[in-house]
């Protein structure tokens, strides 16, 4: 991230790690620009910080993919004609 985009207050997540905490304090030293995140108390370079999304968007889009996975796999098993493959008992084990 530019030192522009951080900003006190914004979820921020350390790239290397993925620690992820708000920012408290942006510092100057020796040259490098430095932003404080609440969850550790430590310093992360303001060029290896990302923003962090929220959970609620971690959520929707693991939704989203859940769904266009649950699609895809209902495509495979729905024949040319529109009905689909009797799956009940289909991998009855032997024993």
């Amino acid at each position: 991230m530019d030192t522009g985009e951080v900003a006190v207050g914004m979820r921020a997540r350390y790239t290397r790690t993925g620690t992820v905490g708000v920012v408290t304090e942006i510092q100057a030293l020796g040259g490098e620009s430095y932003a404080v995140l609440d969850s550790t108390g430590l310093l992360y370079r303001l060029d290896q910080l990302a923003p962090a999304g929220t959970v609620r968007e971690k959520r929707d889009r693991l939704i989203e993919d859940i769904t266009e996975q649950l699609e895809r796999e209902r495509a495979a098993i729905t024949r040319t004609d529109g009905s689909q493959f009797e799956l009940d008992n289909s991998c009855e084990g032997g024993g």
